[in-house]
């Protein structure tokens, strides 16, 4: 059984939602067929996370980055890597990944534990890993890169140190796809950040910067 969401508006004013659910069991067939509830904003959170997840936030913007995809501390922490782990899914199949973020290594465990779960997504396919990072954490890379090894041990793992980038990308630049992310992993559920898809156009852009940058320091 599939649902839909189904918006109810009265136009005579003072006439509440109850008359509508009235006016539905005058017609007894109407509930042999459908069931009709009154549901708050908490029953459809797995929709609208699997919508956001397919789609980005912003397409409800038509295509804006107005407002994008939200990770926030009100967010309940199973909730927050359901979706970072749905946007990671939209780059299944990926061979040549690059990870570009400033401060992305750390050795808090939660960190270390959600990016295995983040790389176990695209182990399948997965040849090799390019991070891109400021270079001032590379004492704290160990423990990541043991587990990226863990789940695909033939996996061929380059760092690249730059200053050049201040978001944070995960890019198939084969395919021209990728995501956006406004926080490091160790950020994920304590600040308020987005995460959504980057277009083609800026993802075979970003890819294009980095792979001029990687050439230079080749």
């Amino acid at each position: 059984m599939t649902s839909n969401i189904i918006y109810v508006k009265c136009f005579n004013e003072g006439v509440g939602i109850g008359e509508f659910f009235t006016e539905i069991s005058k017609y007894p067939s109407i509930s042999q067929k459908f069931m009709c509830a009154r549901l708050n904003e908490t029953h459809i959170k797995d929709t609208l996370r699997e919508y956001i997840v397919e789609h980005g936030i912003s397409s409800l913007f038509h295509f804006t980055i107005t407002c994008d995809a939200v990770l926030h501390p009100g967010i309940h922490v199973d909730d927050i890597e359901k979706v970072v782990l749905g946007f990671i899914r939209k780059l299944a199949g990926v061979e040549d990944l690059m990870v570009i973020d400033p401060y992305f290594y750390s050795t808090e465990q939660s960190c270390v534990d959600l990016f295995g779960r983040m790389v176990a997504e695209l182990s399948r396919s997965l040849k090799s890993v390019t991070f891109i990072t400021n270079g001032k954490a590379d004492n704290r890379k160990a423990a990541m890169h043991e587990v990226l090894r863990k789940i695909a041990p033939t996996i061929d793992v380059r760092d690249v140190v730059t200053d050049q980038f201040h978001d944070r990308f995960w890019i198939d630049p084969a395919k021209n796809t990728g995501i956006v992310m406004g926080t490091s992993l160790n950020g994920v559920g304590r600040k308020i950040a987005l995460i959504d898809l980057l277009g083609r156009a800026d993802a075979k852009e970003i890819a294009r910067l980095a792979h001029q940058l990687i050439g230079a320091k080749a």
